[in-house]
């Protein structure tokens, strides 16, 4: 850190040259060295505490770091991005976009989440639509533009309700893929894979390995804006070899019957890529799931209905997690813990048959 005197021609002028955490340099200007002192004075002591900043701070607006946040997150899918996006657009942009960083603080942040939920939104939706300004305002701190407290950092949220899930037995599987009709198989081989629909409709010919009864997931599709588009998995654990039920290779074995290696494994009626909307409206879906008196029930869970079946036959929670894709088996754990509340009985049984001749003294 250094104080550079400069002649001017409006007089002398003092520089206060700094470096960043990640060694870039830094100045500012004043009009005389007691002001530049008092200056360097203040760096020094935000350096000890670990809070030295960007001057260009209080010019930057949050739209711009935004905009560079998001241009550096090259790893998100285009369903995240699109809804990164309408969070920022709808929700964020009006209220912060043209406010300089350094002006937003932690009751500004708070006020915006309490009238969101006052206004109606969940719980859960305010929680994403914050993330994507908390992770702005990171990425504010890595530029060196904030101090290392992030503001959003403290927010307080309703709590959430408990989610429940619905799970389907295999008389109500077989139900519902007769009530959707020739697309019907969809349902059936959803409930008995565990795969997310995008992940069945990504697949290829070559990803249905019949001889050793493996479904190879290296891809999944999602709708974004009308369009099918082509991405990874939802995360690196998505990349999986899953097992084939006996029960679903008929239909598979008929589903890619005639088809070349590179095409789609699950069409529609015409061959092309099957969309979501698209097939719950050739499928009735809404009269289908009233029919079997599931007027509630979701495509996705189907995928919950795996993991109870999976459950029913034996399954622990490290196949269930290898099964269905997820990053660690605590996500596992968290998402289906009701499924194994009977090992809770079991453990309550193994104590009653403890023989109570046998006690250990202290």
């Amino acid at each position: 850190m250094t104080i550079r005197r400069r002649e001017s021609k409006d007089g002398p002028r003092f520089d206060v040259e700094w470096r960043m955490p990640d060694r870039s340099k830094r100045s500012r200007t004043f009009k005389t060295e007691r002001e530049a002192r008092v200056f360097e004075a203040s760096l020094v002591t935000k350096s000890a505490a670990g809070d030295i900043v960007d001057p260009r701070a209080g010019r930057v607006t949050l739209a711009a770091v935004y905009r560079s946040w998001l241009a550096s997150r090259l790893d998100l899918s285009p369903k995240v991005r699109r809804g990164y996006e309408d969070n920022w657009r709808n929700r964020i942009e009006p209220r912060f976009g043209g406010w300089h960083v350094a002006r937003i603080d932690h009751q500004s942040i708070q006020a915006w989440v309490n009238e969101m939920v006052e206004s109606g939104l969940s719980p859960r939706t305010v929680r994403w639509v914050h993330s994507v300004l908390k992770m702005s305002l990171d990425y504010a701190i890595d530029d060196g533009l904030l101090p290392s407290r992030n503001p959003a950092g403290r927010t307080k949220f309703p709590p959430q309700p408990q989610t429940t899930h619905t799970y389907l037995s295999t008389s109500e599987v077989a139900a519902l893929a007769l009530a959707c009709g020739a697309q019907g198989d969809v349902v059936t081989l959803l409930a008995y894979t565990g795969l997310r629909f995008g992940e069945l409709i990504g697949l290829r010919v070559e990803d249905v390995d019949l001889s050793s009864r493996r479904l190879r997931i290296r891809r999944s599709i999602t709708q974004v804006g009308g369009k099918l588009i082509e991405g990874n998995p939802k995360s690196a654990a998505g990349r999986r070899s899953v097992p084939i039920p006996q029960r679903v290779m008929p239909l598979l074995t008929e589903r890619v019957r005639g088809r070349l290696p590179g095409q789609p494994a699950v069409t529609s009626p015409n061959g092309s890529l099957l969309g979501l909307e698209n097939w719950k409206r050739s499928t009735r879906w809404r009269h289908a799931i009233a029919e079997i008196g599931r007027p509630t029930l979701r495509v996705h869970d189907l995928r919950h209905t795996y993991a109870s079946l999976a459950r029913r036959a034996g399954a622990d929670l490290r196949l269930l997690q290898k099964t269905l894709g997820h990053a660690s088996i605590t996500v596992t754990a968290h998402i289906y813990a009701d499924l194994y509340d009977d090992e809770l009985d079991d453990v309550a049984s193994a104590l009653d048959a403890l023989d109570d001749t046998r006690r250990d003294l202290p």
